[in-house]
């Protein structure tokens, strides 16, 4: 496992390049509650589901807290 410090702030990154709830709110700047909220609406990063517990992308995660990609899904027009 490697940890990594941005901006002063430590996640967990597994090899496989996931993080689990916690540390993707981190990321997100939002609560892991958000996280569940928003799997529910089908808005946030992709989950994966593993052993019971939720773990997402560190690169989606890391687009979406610098706003490259949206957290809502876009609607076709």
């Amino acid at each position: 496992m490697k940890e990594v410090e941005d901006d002063l702030v430590r996640v967990r990154i597994l090899p496989d390049r996931r993080v689990n709830r916690r540390d993707a709110g981190v990321i997100l700047g939002r609560e892991p509650k958000t996280l569940a909220e928003w799997k529910m609406k089908g808005w946030g990063p992709k989950s994966i589901s593993v052993g019971g517990r939720e773990f997402y992308n560190y690169d989606e995660c890391l687009a979406m807290g610098r706003g490259e990609l949206p957290i809502k899904p876009r609607r076709n027009v």
